[in-house]
């Protein structure tokens, strides 16, 4: 406790040497917001969210400097300023904290959409907790996996992956103790099975912020976080907006498109796709919104053809 208070106490009176960013440019998406100011208080106790933990790594050390440049910037009235009304009403009636998904059928979406999820206004992705992945997107034990299980040990610090409001932060069956954020685009991102909560519903949160702590609470094997990445209640493969080797967006806006197969979201700068092992015909072609056969005039080939890792695939 000593350690934290010290640390705390050195990031409000030593001198910062780094510059806090100005007001960043509007998004058309975030074009109808109120801002309101985040005060050096609720700083403060964002800081202490990160020193409330068993562990803080370099990244998180990075983060407390960086607000820490803010809480030391000239204006000691406000240090920030955020949007802080409801998120995405454009996209959404309502700021639902009850229901976990409202799934928009996919005949209401448009055949094809550019969303940015990456900006100067919108901010920067961080990645909500480094490790292996355990599970893919996809059919498992004959049902759905709606997201990516990623390998933790209960107490690890899970952060926030884009700007926000917290829209459910709670108990929700499966899911045990889940946080859901929703973003100024449009999506959503899950982060479940945590052993606690740290936010609460309504909060403005920030990318790379500590939301809460993993665990293995509701339908769990193991500790372990499962992140999932929606859009007006339908799941996106968030593998095929995010690389989890590299920690990164794969790109700074993406496709969200209707299919044969249902909703699907990819890269808006994707023409090839890298074979991974266990990759099929079918899953490629459902991942980027075509048939197979679609998939094989493009490729100027058919589906008998033998798939091998590493392989590019064009696919659009």
């Amino acid at each position: 406790m000593k350690f934290k208070v010290y640390i705390l106490l050195l990031l409000l009176f030593i001198p910062v040497f780094l510059t806090a960013k100005g007001e960043p440019q509007k998004d058309t998406i975030r074009s109808l917001a109120i801002k309101t100011k985040i005060t050096k208080l609720q700083l403060i106790k964002i800081i202490d969210s990160l020193l409330d933990l068993d562990n803080i790594d370099s990244e998180q050390v990075e983060l407390i400097s960086y607000y820490s440049s803010i809480i030391h910037s000239n204006d000691k009235s406000t240090i920030i300023t955020h949007c802080n009304n409801i998120p995405a009403t454009n996209f959404y009636d309502d700021f639902d904290e009850s229901t976990v998904f409202q799934v928009t059928a996919p005949n209401e979406f448009p055949e094809s959409q550019v969303i940015t999820i990456q900006s100067d206004s919108l901010g920067n992705y961080v990645h909500p907790r480094i490790g292996q992945i355990n599970s893919k997107f996809g059919w498992r034990d004959g049902r759905m996996h709606k997201g990516i299980d990623i390998n933790l040990h209960r107490g690890d610090a899970v952060v926030a992956a884009f700007d926000g409001m917290v829209r459910i932060a709670n108990v929700k069956g499966a899911y045990g103790k889940v946080i859901i954020i929703r973003h100024y685009n449009g999506l959503e991102t899950v982060y479940a099975h945590l052993s606690k909560i740290k936010v609460k519903q309504g909060q403005v949160v920030l990318a790379g912020q500590v939301i809460g702590q993993g665990g293995s609470t509701g339908r769990s094997s193991g500790p372990h976080l499962h992140f999932e990445v929606r859009f007006k209640g339908q799941a996106l493969n968030p593998a095929a907006i995010i690389s989890f080797t590299e920690h990164k967006l794969l790109h700074d806006s993406i496709v969200i498109k209707r299919s044969k197969y249902g909703i699907c979201a990819y890269p808006s700068n994707a023409t090839l796709h890298t074979v991974e092992k266990g990759d099929t015909w079918y899953e490629i072609a459902k991942r980027y919104g075509h048939t197979v056969k679609e998939l094989c005039i493009l490729n100027n080939t058919d589906k008998r053809y033998y798939l091998k890792p590493g392989q590019k695939l064009r696919v659009n």
